[in-house]
């Protein structure tokens, strides 16, 4: 089965769609639509009230961000629903194993690529500087944080000397890996 083909069976598979009605639509949908008002707010008050992209260059960078997004969210879990065996939130049924190889071999949490991606594409079609350089990048910060402070010691509890080996080689979030030649997971 091709790549495009596993990534489509995953995005319909129960485990995402279960995540989806219980986080993103609950959550994610209201939290983007706050951000939207602060965002409008801040960008009178910044001096960004016409937007800061020319027009309609905005809605092709927004359409852009939010297909990449996109896909690069549906891959993640794809390899977190096949190769985890489960699902890629605990709200939905928790992962069966560790992944440690595809993406997730440069990222310890890929997943954030296309989540921002996909709210950043908000942010580009209303042409809202305060929700693309500020607000989002804030909010990015305090998830990685979350993800320090909160699962990662949960993941060490579930997967032990396994995760604790894999966070030691792979970053939290940048993956510094693709920038520098030769330190590629099984280049050694």
């Amino acid at each position: 089965m091709s790549l495009v083909a596993r990534i489509a069976k995953a995005g319909f598979s129960p485990a995402i769609l279960g995540m989806v009605t219980k986080v993103y639509i609950p959550v994610l949908f209201p939290l983007t639509f706050l951000i939207a008002l602060t965002a409008t707010a801040l960008d009178g008050w910044l001096g960004f009230a016409d937007g800061f992209l020319p027009t309609p260059a905005n809605y092709w960078i927004a359409g852009a961000s939010f297909l990449v997004g996109l896909v690069a969210w549906l891959w993640t879990y794809e390899q977190l629903t096949v190769r985890g065996e489960g699902s890629p939130s605990p709200t939905a049924g928790r992962t069966l194993k560790l992944v440690t190889t595809g993406i997730y071999a440069y990222s310890r949490n890929p997943s954030l690529y296309g989540k921002t991606l996909g709210v950043l594409a908000v942010g580009f079609a209303m042409n809202s500087f305060s929700f693309c350089c500020i607000l989002v990048p804030a909010l990015l910060s305090l998830s990685l944080i979350e993800k320090v402070v909160r699962q990662e010691p949960q993941l060490v509890e579930v997967f032990g000397e396994e995760y604790l080996r894999y966070q030691a080689e792979v970053p939290l979030f940048i993956p510094w890996k693709l920038f520098r030649p030769g330190s590629r997971k099984g280049s050694r």
